[in-house]
Order: C-alpha cells, then sequence, then structure tokens
C-alpha cells in the first residue's frame, strides 16, 4: 500500500478506536460539565446589586453617624447600608450575637461577631471619622460649607494613559480559557498517544502492524487519528462554551471571537504534533502501562511550565518570560495566543514562532519515529533513549540494505 493510504488505514482505526473508548465518553462528559459550569454559574451567581449592610447606631453620636453612614456608602464601590437606632451597647451586642446586625457602632467601638472585614471597616470608620471631624471643626468655630470641603472633598478624577476597555478584557479573558483548554487537550490526547503505542506493544499488537508497513508510517497514522479525535472534541468544547456564554449572558462576545477561537485551534494543530511525537517517544521507551508514568514525566512537566508561562504572560505580556517563551516550540502554543490578544507581537514575530515550531515538529516527528522503530518490539523493562535511537538506526539501515 501507498503511504497516505497506510497513514489513513491506522488514522481511521485510532479514530473509531477512540470514540468506542470509555475513557473518552467520561472525559468528554466531565469536561463538559465543567465548560457549562463556567458558562452558566457567572451570570447566575453574580448579583448586580450592591452590598447591603446591616448596621446599627447608639450613643451620643447615633444621629449623626445614622445620617452620615448612606452619604459614606454612596462614595463606595457597588455598597449601601441600612441603618437602625440602637438603644445602647448591650442591645447592639446581641442583636450582632443573633446575627441581625453586621456591626453596631457608637461611642468610640464598633462591634461585631468576628472580625471587620474590608469593605465595613471602610464604610464604618470613615463615617465615624467625618462625624467626629465636624464636631471638632464645630468647637473650632468652623461651620458651614467649610466643613463639607474639608471632610468630604470632591473625589479625584481618574485620567488612565492607556485604559482597557471591557472588549479588550473580555478578549483576554477568552483567550485565557482558550489556553486553559488548549493545555488540556495537548496534555490528555498526548498521553493517549503514549499509552496507544504501549497498549499495542503490551497486547502484540504492533506484532501484527509493523508485519504491514514501516514503523513511521503506523506513528503518523496513529497521531493523525488521535489528533483528529481531539481536534473535533476541542471544537465542540468551544462551540458549546462560546454559545452558552452568550445565551446565558455571561460574557459579551467582543467581535474578535471567532479569529480568536480559530487561532486557539491552529496552535493546537500545531502544538498537538508537537507534543504527540515527544509523548510517542515516551510510549516507545515503556514495555508496560506501569512504565508510563516514568517516561512521560518529563514531557508533563514541559507542559506544565509551559501553561505557567502561559499564565505569567497573561499578567505581563510584555515581560521577558512572554518573550522568552514566543521563540520555545513548547510554550508558544499557549503563550502566543495571549500576548496576540494583548497586543504585544507583530505580525513578524507570530510568523517567526510558528516557523520555529513547524521546524521542531519535524525534528521531533523524525526522532520518534526512530524511537518507535526501535523501542516498538521491545517488551521486557524500560528502554533507555540511547539504546532506542540504536536499535531504530540499525533497523532503518537494515531496510535500506534489503
Amino acid at each position: 500500500m501507498r503511504r497516505m493510504e497506510v497513514v489513513r488505514l491506522v488514522a481511521a482505526r485510532e479514530i473509531r478506536e477512540r470514540l468506542r473508548s470509555k475513557a473518552f465518553k467520561i472525559s468528554t462528559g466531565v469536561s463538559l460539565a465543567f465548560i457549562l459550569a463556567v458558562a452558566i454559574l457567572p451570570g447566575v451567581l453574580d448579583d448586580d446589586g450592591p452590598t447591603t449592610y446591616d448596621v446599627g447606631v447608639f450613643g451620643q453620636v447615633a444621629d449623626q453617624l445614622a445620617g452620615r453612614l448612606p452619604v459614606v456608602a454612596a462614595l463606595g464601590d457597588n455598597l449601601a447600608v441600612d441603618v437602625r437606632r440602637l438603644a445602647d451597647v448591650a442591645e447592639g451586642q446581641r442583636l450582632v450575637e443573633s446575627g441581625d446586625l453586621d456591626a453596631a457602632v457608637g461611642d468610640g467601638q464598633v462591634v461585631v461577631e468576628k472580625n471587620l472585614g474590608a469593605r465595613l471597616g471602610f464604610l464604618v470608620q470613615e463615617a465615624n471619622r467625618q462625624v467626629v471631624g465636624e464636631a471638632t471643626l464645630a468647637a473650632a468655630g468652623v461651620r458651614g460649607e467649610v466643613v463639607g470641603r474639608v471632610l468630604m472633598p470632591q473625589p479625584l478624577n481618574v485620567r488612565a494613559l492607556d485604559p482597557e476597555s471591557k472588549a479588550d478584557s473580555e478578549r483576554k479573558a477568552l483567550v485565557f480559557f482558550g489556553t486553559i483548554l488548549l493545555y488540556g487537550q495537548l496534555l490528555g490526547f498526548g498521553y493517549w498517544v503514549a499509552s496507544g503505542v504501549v497498549e499495542e506493544k503490551a497486547s502484540r499488537v504492533v506484532e501484527i502492524l509493523l508485519a504491514k508497513a514501516p514503523p513511521g508510517q503506523l506513528l503518523a497514522g496513529k497521531v493523525t487519528g488521535i489528533g483528529v479525535v481531539g481536534l473535533a472534541q476541542l471544537v465542540g468544547f468551544v462551540t458549546v462554551g462560546l454559545t452558552t456564554a452568550a445565551v446565558a449572558g455571561t460574557v459579551d462576545l467582543p467581535p474578535e471571537t471567532i479569529s480568536v477561537a480559530v487561532q486557539v485551534i491552529g496552535w493546537f494543530v500545531l502544538g498537538f504534533a508537537f507534543y504527540a511525537c515527544l509523548f510517542a517517544v515516551g510510549g516507545a521507551l515503556a514495555s508496560r502501562v506501569e512504565e508510563l508514568q516514568s517516561t512521560t514525566t518529563p514531557l508533563t512537566f514541559l507542559a506544565m511550565g509551559s501553561f505557567f508561562a502561559a499564565v505569567t504572560s497573561g499578567g505581563d505580556p510584555g515581560g521577558p518570560v512572554a518573550r522568552v517563551a514566543t521563540f520555545l516550540p513548547f510554550s508558544a502554543p499557549m503563550v502566543l495566543p495571549i500576548r496576540v490578544a494583548a497586543g504585544e507581537v507583530s505580525l513578524p514575530v507570530v510568523l517567526m514562532s510558528v516557523a520555529i515550531v513547524l521546524i521542531s515538529i519535524v525534528a521531533v516527528m523524525a526522532l520518534a519515529a526512530r524511537v518507535y522503530a526501535g523501542g516498538a518490539l521491545h517488551l521486557r523493562g524500560q528502554l533507555k533513549l540511547r539504546n532506542a535511537l540504536r536499535a531504530g538506526r540499525s533497523d532503518e539501515q537494515a531496510v535500506a540494505a534489503g
């Protein structure tokens, strides 16, 4: 058979086997549940109304505090207060203990059940400061509008030199969520490649396959088939997540939503081709499923490090970590979408990064094919990479001589 026909047949077999797999169905269901929760719950749980505190006032300046607390609450961010006048501190303690009040204020003290949070602390402390300041100024003969200008000046106007629009913020959030999906798909389906290789070795199926086709073609078909399943699943996740978020009103999808989704999917294709070949090496070096943890641990850490670089790039897309990770083939698929969304990279930089990844894929494919050829029939113990390369080179030379 021709090379492409072998690759197509092996890929079709992998697609059928993976779609029938119970593990695939379970992982897909769990992932969909997570995506739906992320898309729906923020809109359900988000309360657009202000945070309201129940505060009791007592003592000599109770009336002044009752009038000042709503004024201070209006200065806060989405903050409101319900004020109740109390007979004394004992009533305040009783109502705080019963949960009817969040705090009781008066006579220079604040009564709370456990601790005074930041927002409630701002509310009562600022109200008390203004009441005490007003009394002090009045005792010094300062009254009228002057008191208001001293105690409650106009808020400063905030002038941002490089303001971030809501659309920019939502685009970055969308890209970051896509990066999380990308990381999960690359790691999960890369491990499937490794486990598929070692399962065929353990069941001796690989011996039958090698009698029909060269190792390189078998490996190409396996990576292609599993990659198609992973790509289809990723497209489904992205479609379901975006549609659900839009319907639920969780986010207002920016105009660039489609281009962001295409970008994430495109980087999955490149990233999977790179990582799948590396995981195939891990599978070829193991003779049993139990040995996969040892042979694939370095690759897992490599993917995790790349994801952490992407997280760091989200906070500082122009920083040194982001700039270096842009040109590393194992981290570029996760970092580039974030930097592009932040407007931190030019088209030549993106093209250069893509070229580096493509060159690396070619090199890793050659490495994986040789290791797969040398380790496919190794069924006793964990094989060292050096020995697998040597065995693979011998097989290539034998084929060329024959």
